[in-house]
Order: C-alpha cells, then sequence, then structure tokens
C-alpha cells in the first residue's frame, strides 16, 4: 500500500517550515554563543527602554532650546493639534480616574 500523497503546495508549506525553522535555531544558538564568548552583563529589558527615553527626553530638550522656547514634559493624555497643550480630560476619562 503506497505513502499518502501531498500536494506541490503541501510539499512547499512543509519545506518552507522546516527551512525556516533552521534560520531560527542557527540565529538562537549564533546568540548564544555571542553571550558565552562575552563575560560582560546583558542588558536587561529596562535599562534599555530607560536609556532610550532618556535620549528622547533629552533630543526633545535640545530641540526645544534650539526652537527658543522652554522644555515642558508632555505629560500624557490628548493634547491640541495646532498648540501641543493638553486638553481637558472627556467625562470618560474623568469616570476612569
Amino acid at each position: 500500500m503506497p505513502g499518502p500523497l501531498y500536494t506541490a503546495e503541501e510539499v512547499l508549506a512543509v519545506a518552507t517550515a522546516a527551512y525556516l525553522r533552521g534560520r531560527y535555531d542557527r540565529d538562537v544558538l549564533e546568540l548564544r554563543g555571542t553571550w558565552a564568548e562575552h563575560d560582560e552583563p546583558r542588558a536587561t529589558r529596562e535599562r534599555l527602554i530607560a536609556e532610550r527615553l532618556a535620549e528622547m527626553d533629552q533630543a526633545a530638550r535640545t530641540r526645544a532650546a534650539r526652537e527658543g522656547r522652554t522644555y515642558r514634559p508632555y505629560p500624557g493624555g490628548p493634547v491640541d493639534w495646532h498648540t501641543g497643550d493638553p486638553v481637558a480630560p472627556t467625562t470618560t476619562e474623568v469616570d476612569h480616574r
């Protein structure tokens, strides 16, 4: 009794999945090898995020100084499109506080 028959699309799907999995495994092993080669501590996600936020804050301060205006940290929430000033909270936002 012959085995199951597969269409060309099914064979392509399986071959593609195997290829992609092999590339992923290779990349992970390469990354782990790189980590093993270096004794220095790896950056944590929190530290990387904090560094990126500090970079963005410094860029905003530099731009404000270049444009001759005072730097105002973004307080969060909606702002007026034209002025950049905070918009009063809507009734829904007040209810959720």
